[in-house]
């Protein structure tokens, strides 16, 4: 899966102009999904971590095409929801893959694509307890929206479907299904101009 992903990448970067392929930063906060695990706080609010909550930061390109509205975009990152207690503290983490097709209408992109995820992993120690759930490589689907006030900046929303499997029992499974927040930096070309 991932070898094909890269031929398709490099056959896409090679049909392309260096004009075209500008690097973007994307950062996002998405929530939702099944309870994995509630940390208990003695004079807080308990925190409970779900399949799909966590901050992600990615890194990729935008390729865009001159003769059509379409944008492509790839990208790789780290997602992650974390929290601590006093005896000990836990994550959930991850590394996902992402391709989307945009198409953008004036000042907005509308579009879909797939996301794999790497590694999905929830690992902490309480005490003497120690956790670690090892889940397979996942393969979801994405649908995103965002608005694009200058040309360097989008802001919007984005959902992902997808459902880990433990690795140790494949019977066990966890809904990651999100929603989430998303801005993304463009970088390169007229990054002053207004549309």
């Amino acid at each position: 899966m991932i070898k094909k992903t890269l031929l398709a990448l490099s056959l896409l970067v090679s049909f392309s102009t260096a004009d075209n392929i500008r690097p973007l930063l994307q950062f996002a906060w998405e929530g939702g999904g099944d309870e994995l695990v509630t940390i208990q706080h003695d004079h807080e609010s308990d925190y409970t971590i779900k399949a799909g909550d966590g901050i992600a930061f990615e890194a990729g390109m935008a390729i865009d095409n001159p003769m059509s509205n379409l944008e492509l975009q790839f990208l790789a990152g780290y997602k992650f929801d974390s929290d601590s207690a006093s005896n000990g503290d836990i994550t959930w983490s991850m590394v996902p893959l992402t391709a989307l097709a945009m198409f953008k209408v004036q000042d907005w992109k509308l579009g879909g694509g797939v996301t794999y995820h790497m590694n999905p992993e929830l690992d902490g120690r309480f005490d003497n307890d120690s956790i670690n759930y090892k889940f397979d490589d996942a393969l979801g689907a994405m649908v995103q929206i965002q608005y694009s006030p200058i040309d360097v900046f989008s802001i919007g929303l984005r959902g992902t479907a997808i459902q880990y499997k433990l690795t140790s029992d494949t019977s066990q499974t966890a809904d990651g299904t999100s929603i989430g927040i998303v801005g993304t930096f463009k970088f390169g070309g007229d990054r002053y101009r207004y549309r």
